[in-house]
């Protein structure tokens, strides 16, 4: 089963790392400020949505990735 600790997986974490091209020192940095943003930030606003929902945002989110193009 796949972990997320705030709304992505790390599988998702890492496809967009993959679609998200930056240049010089911030494409070295990108990948760990998603991954930061997401399990820390959303992870605080995952926490104010009722149980019963989450199940519904994740499968939206999962979605959304399954449309998005493979690298």
């Amino acid at each position: 089963m796949e972990t997320r600790k705030g709304f992505l997986t790390p599988e998702q974490e890492s496809k967009i790392d993959d679609l998200i091209k930056l240049s010089g020192i911030a494409e070295t940095f990108d990948g760990m400020a998603i991954r930061l943003a997401d399990n820390y930030g959303l992870e605080a606003l995952k926490n104010k949505i009722p149980e019963d929902v989450l199940p519904i945002v994740y499968e939206v989110i999962d979605q959304i990735f399954d449309a998005l193009p493979e690298k």
